[in-house]
């Protein structure tokens, strides 16, 4: 018995967040070379880009931009807080480390190409719907080695991430909600919506993630919810729910 399966890219099949954990680092690194003269205040940086950068998703979504900007934003508003002139130089510094996240080397998290080879052999319908620009998305798919298994008409790539994106997907797919599961380790933008929309969902919860991935989960639970420790255990959790409506159905052994 088949089913419809959608991955998350980032932080669910490849490593994403550290590369931005390493930027800001980088970040904070200049910000304090910058303003080696003046009593800058790193917690505050740190403050301001991230409540600027969550607040960019809210209203532009995860377009590739997003990011590098908040950078620079936050510099220009701590130049106004020091009377510090700010300078161009510094600008396209800040602007090279934001942009650089995209051009990281593409690592598979363990287990996650085995994963999907041991789920497609299994006969289930395999889809990546990840969030960001088309683009770099499509890139780092190539550079991951999914491009069979995710071709270009099971890659749905969207800048937002929502229950109406979702419910697009479902309809315009026509996969069926009890036989349709959503994998990943966004709360707010993978396992919310799947809940809401009634489909089963899988959390990959990525330990010491994004602020921005988390969410309340405390919705209506239609289908089935789990929360895994690796993406090794996901096939098991599929052959359990299909023997399970199976023997439900009375087309399971012995019947």
């Amino acid at each position: 018995m088949e089913q419809h399966l959608l991955f998350d890219l980032d932080d669910t099949l490849i490593h994403c967040n550290r590369f931005f954990n390493e930027a800001r680092d980088e970040f904070f690194a200049a910000m304090a070379d910058f303003f080696r003269d003046y009593p800058l205040d790193i917690r505050m940086v740190d403050e301001t880009q991230h409540n600027i950068d969550l607040s960019g998703i809210v209203q532009h979504g995860l377009g590739k931009d997003r990011f590098p900007e908040s950078l620079v934003a936050t510099y220009r508003l701590m130049c106004d807080k020091h009377g510090k002139q700010p300078s161009e130089r510094d600008e396209k510094e800040l602007l090279s480390i934001g942009y650089g996240v995209y051009v990281k080397p593409v690592e598979l998290y363990p287990h996650a190409h085995e994963t999907l080879l041991n789920l497609k052999k299994e006969g289930h319908e395999l889809y990546l719907y990840t969030g960001g620009d088309q683009e770099i998305q499509t890139s780092k798919v190539q550079r991951a080695g999914l491009e069979d298994i995710f071709p270009a008409e099971r890659r749905f790539i969207s800048e937002h991430k929502n229950r109406n994106v979702l419910q697009n997907i479902l309809a315009t797919n026509s996969m069926r909600r009890e036989h349709t599961w959503m994998i990943g380790n966004s709360a707010r933008n993978d396992i919310r919506p799947a809940l809401e929309e009634g489909i089963h969902a899988i959390h990959l919860p990525d330990k010491g993630g994004w602020a921005f991935d988390q969410a309340d989960l405390n919705v209506p639970v239609i289908g089935k919810f789990h929360t895994l420790d690796t993406i090794q255990h996901v096939p098991q959790v599929i052959k359990s729910f299909v023997d399970e409506v199976k023997e439900k159905s009375g087309t399971g052994r012995g019947r």
